[in-house]
């Protein structure tokens, strides 16, 4: 979120005074993930996040207009089959 902060500080600004929502949503590996950005960072601004630790993507934030709701609406939110498991 940082990285799109600085990215994009006037849609943040406007993200932090209007909504302040925030969804985590998962897919199940990292091309998807890269997919899903290549797609996406066409339609909304967004940026990936390349963790150094592992050597790989791991996130991407975006700004999720209704449309881009409606686009990402198939993906599970993350962590919901894990808690699934503990529960």
């Amino acid at each position: 979120m940082a990285d799109f902060a600085f990215e994009h500080p006037d849609i943040f600004k406007e993200w932090k005074e209007t909504s302040n929502s925030i969804i985590c949503l998962s897919v199940d590996s990292t091309d998807k993930l890269i997919k899903l950005y290549d797609k996406l960072s066409k339609l909304t601004p967004t940026v990936i996040f390349f963790e150094p630790d592992i050597d790989d993507y791991t996130s991407i934030c975006l700004y999720g207009t209704p449309e881009i709701r409606k686009k990402l609406s198939s993906l599970q939110l993350s962590l919901s089959k894990k808690e699934e498991e503990y529960v």
